[in-house]
């Protein structure tokens, strides 16, 4: 009997001391943000909260760029200071989502960008969020010929050449329409899953600052 209780005793104190590191661990600040990290519109416009989730799917797998689509962001805003994994993991729909690494040609990556943009003015889940590009466009003309000018880093688009891409799983397997554009596809690394990818390149930088210049931008908008 004897025994028997005191090996509840030893699970309810290992039980207690996990919660307990977990609790630490969900309101860890892992760094600081200079301003306001926004996604209240992320289905038909880039925002700084998708910035930053993409920028961390990048880093997570040392890609090229990173794709994530507006279904994985939920419309919220985070202002500026502390950010703890609670405030991030609550911004994603899907956060235990695992980030993968696949090789696609530039060509693959304009048909997905035209996809991500092609119901614009209207919102969309499959508008896709960026990093490691800039994105030009023109939202007045017939869908699927609205990229003016697409540059991956500095460089300009190459059709031609092989990128080392991240996103989520589900993006990679062709969810929201991409199938035809991502069939075949090779998966060539799994990276963690989002909200770690996010947390570990927060922890990287310390601070963030949300810069005030779109990452992809309608040109046929008019000036704010």
């Amino acid at each position: 009997m004897r025994g028997s209780r005191l090996r509840r005793t030893l699970l309810a104190f290992v039980a207690l001391t996990a919660a307990l590191a977990t609790g630490v661990a969900w309101g860890e600040v892992l760094g600081t943000a200079t301003g306001p990290l926004e996604a209240e519109r992320p289905r038909e416009k880039a925002c700084t909260l998708g910035d930053l989730v993409a920028d961390g799917a990048r880093a997570s797998v040392l890609a090229d760029f990173a794709l994530i689509q507006a279904s994985q962001l939920r419309s919220k805003v985070i202002p500026a200071g502390d950010l703890t994994r609670a405030d991030l993991s609550g911004t994603l729909s899907y956060p235990d989502e695992e980030v993968v690494l696949v090789e696609m040609s530039g060509e693959q990556l304009r048909a997905a960008l035209e996809r991500g943009i092609a119901m614009l003015p209207k919102p969309s889940t499959a508008f896709l969020q960026v990093s490691g590009m800039r994105v030009t466009f023109r939202s007045e003309a017939p869908p699927g010929q609205r990229l003016a000018e697409v540059r991956v880093g500095r460089e300009v688009l190459s059709p031609g050449k092989t990128y080392r891409a991240a996103m989520p799983t589900s993006l990679a397997k062709g969810a929201l329409g991409y199938f035809r554009i991502f069939d075949g596809l090779e998966v060539k690394q799994t990276g963690p899953a989002l909200v770690d990818a996010l947390c570990d390149y927060i922890r990287a930088e310390g601070t963030i600052s949300p810069s005030a210049e779109p990452r992809l931008k309608d040109l046929s908008a008019p000036s704010e």
